[in-house]
């Protein structure tokens, strides 16, 4: 064991720990981020009850639910141990994501000195990975912990593969099983995991004999296996739903046709090499034009893609061992290169998976550094340019993710015709107060995209605090009209009527909405509210009862029961609702004097006293 670890280990603490410590210091700012409320994380981990604590109800959903088209239950696991660690604290989830990172550093940095790197070329390979800009969005992002947790299980099961190939054949079984079980692991944290069958083979390729390649294809079956399971799994939720937001991210081919949307990568692909080797404009959102016919930038992206190939065969006949890493990247890019059209052409957590072959790629760089001679000077400089500038970018990328303003503003400054940015930095203005300056941003949106359900929606909720619910109410019918099933749409539109006193119109929404989805809390509320206002009181009380029971229980709901038992003429039990209502925190001083829903409890002694105590009010 001491010889293990001295020969093992010790030669490469003072590299693994100068990697976590510029990790460390680099992404310790996001600790202070708050969740990106429009961009995933209330869907994923705020609104998200299963997240909240370990029981098997929550294991079973998580392992029974996809999320936003993603069924990736151990990346909803961890936010169940997050949360159970601390709470709904944002700081809690970045931690976490920023110790995967760091681990997904060191793995990498163990692999390659697997492969033959040395310590320096390890060390900065693994640097060049763990400090890039474009891997900001992966780690300052709660939302894309998956990609995080995936690389962690793709790492380690790539180690236990390469243990099981050091093994004499019949003594690695173990390590196999064991790189299989990794692989499970990763690809149940994100699909993207579904190239590891290709990177084994890739590796059999570049870095194994042929006499040892004879076996290949039959210890490759079981990977090939449960990928081809989790692809068709993930094609199935990604399709998308009748309902908005119940199915995933998959759309016709963009432009129209495979053909369209090929071309279109084919420009894809230079943008992605720029953002490796020089990472600047990075950006939440891109906004590629659509080729539908070769033009100056398809005929760049074709003559790319021959001089990409050019370069990969003379790397593979020169020394295969370059090549894996070559190929890594782009296979790495497999998942995200519409062959299966998404939504988003492109993204920097997209290069997540392929910057470990970039990395690498850079690292093998050093080696011509060290053997330079007279060039070493220019490399030490150059190399010494990128130890200094990848981490200070990293630094300025990391605070745009400091909240919806931050990241949005910059979005929409990079992609202003964006549809995307522009409702993004909307809602952000909107959950700030800046309602003047969210509504020409919705209106842009729904000039360029007529269907946005959530802009929609928010056009209406803004009009509705605005207090201009008929200039807001042609959206809300627009959302109904569009999405007939959409519970939620029935609820704001009746709440639109509500607010201008038409409740024949309110309560045929409300009680579609109730049809839609029967436990709609809002819903059953407001129709309590439109029987109190018609004087149907046992109706009311069953309707504020029943909002009570489905976890509705509010100091309003409290108040309106106490104004159907004071009309009621069951003042004890108008009494006890106003208390529970004063509890809760109403403290509407006009409507406590004034109310004459309230009149026949006003002079009871035991009122004064309640007011008295509760609202402030004087003998």
């Amino acid at each position: 064991m001491k010889i293990l670890f001295r020969e093992k280990i010790l030669p490469h603490a003072v590299p693994a720990a100068i990697l976590v410590a510029v990790t460390v210091a680099v992404y310790m700012r996001i600790i202070g981020h708050d969740f990106q409320l429009f961009w995933d994380d209330e869907k994923y981990v705020i609104a998200n009850a299963s997240v909240k604590g370990f029981s098997l109800e929550h294991l079973r959903n998580v392992f029974t639910t996809n999320y936003m088209g993603n069924y990736a239950p151990l990346h909803i696991i961890s936010y169940m141990l997050d949360y159970s660690l601390w709470g709904m604290k944002a700081s809690g989830f970045f931690l976490t994501n920023i110790v995967l990172h760091a681990l997904n550093g060191l793995l990498f940095y163990a692999i390659l000195i697997r492969l033959g790197f040395s310590r320096l070329q390890a060390s900065f390979s693994a640097f060049v990975f763990l400090l890039h800009p474009v891997q900001v969005e992966s780690v300052a992002w709660i939302s894309e912990r998956k990609n995080l947790l995936a690389m962690f299980f793709f790492l380690a099961g790539f180690i236990s593969f390469l243990s099981y190939c050091k093994k004499e054949r019949g003594e690695g079984k173990g390590a196999y099983l064991l790189s299989l079980a990794f692989f499970v692991c990763a690809i149940l944290s994100k699909s993207v995991a579904v190239i590891f069958p290709l990177v084994l083979v890739l590796y059999d390729i570049c870095y194994r004999e042929k006499g040892e390649r004879s076996r290949w294809q039959a210890d490759k079956i079981p990977f090939f296996c449960a990928a081809a399971i989790m692809a068709w799994v993930t094609i199935q939720c990604q399709l998308p739903g009748e309902m908005p937001g119940a199915g995933g991210g998959r759309i016709p081919y963009h432009g129209g046709s495979p053909f369209a949307t090929f071309l279109t990568m084919l420009t894809v692909l230079p943008r992605y090499l720029q953002l490796v080797f020089w990472p600047t404009g990075l950006s939440a959102v891109y906004n590629p034009p659509i080729r539908t016919g070769f033009d100056g930038a398809v005929l760049g992206g074709v003559i790319l893609v021959a001089l990409l190939a050019v370069t990969g065969v003379m790397i593979f006949r020169r020394d295969r061992r370059p090549f894996f890493w070559y190929g890594l990247f782009f296979i790495g890019l497999l998942p995200v290169s519409q062959i299966i059209p998404i939504v988003t052409l492109m993204n920097d957590r997209y290069l997540y998976f392929p910057m470990l072959g970039a990395a690498a790629g850079i690292g093998c760089l050093v080696r011509l550094i060290e053997n330079s001679g007279a060039r070493r000077v220019t490399g030490v400089v150059a190399a010494g340019s990128v130890l200094i500038v990848l981490p200070c970018l990293t630094f300025a990328r990391a605070e745009v993710w400091k909240n919806d303003l931050t990241l949005w503003s910059d979005a929409a400054t990079k992609a202003p015709n964006h549809y995307v940015a522009l409702y993004g930095l909307a809602q952000a203005l909107q959950n700030a107060g800046n309602l003047d300056a969210a509504l020409p941003l919705y209106l842009r949106v729904v000039a360029s995209n007529p269907r946005h359900l959530d802009t929609l929606d928010h056009l209406g909720a803004l009009y509705r605090a605005r207090n201009m619910p008929i200039e807001g109410r042609p959206y809300l019918l627009a959302v109904t009209r569009g999405y007939p099933k959409l519970a939620k749409g029935f609820v704001e539109l009746g709440m639109n009527y509500y607010q201008t006193d038409e409740l024949g119109e309110a309560e045929k929404a409300f009680r579609r909405a109730i049809e839609l989805e029967p436990r709609s809390k809002d819903a059953i509320y407001h129709l309590g509210m439109i029987s109190l206002r018609s004087r149907k009181l046992d109706a009311a009380r069953s309707y504020f009862r029943e909002a009570i029971s489905l976890g509705f229980g509010n100091a309003d709901v409290e108040y309106n029961l106490a104004c159907v038992e004071a009309l009621s003429g069951h003042p004890e039990e108008a009494l006890r609702h106003l208390e529970a209502a004063f509890m809760l925190g109403f403290r509407d001083k006009v409507s406590i004097l004034k109310d004459r829903d309230l009149d026949a409890i006003r002079p009871l002694p035991e009122f004064k006293r309640l007011v008295r105590s509760f609202a402030g009010e004087k003998r």
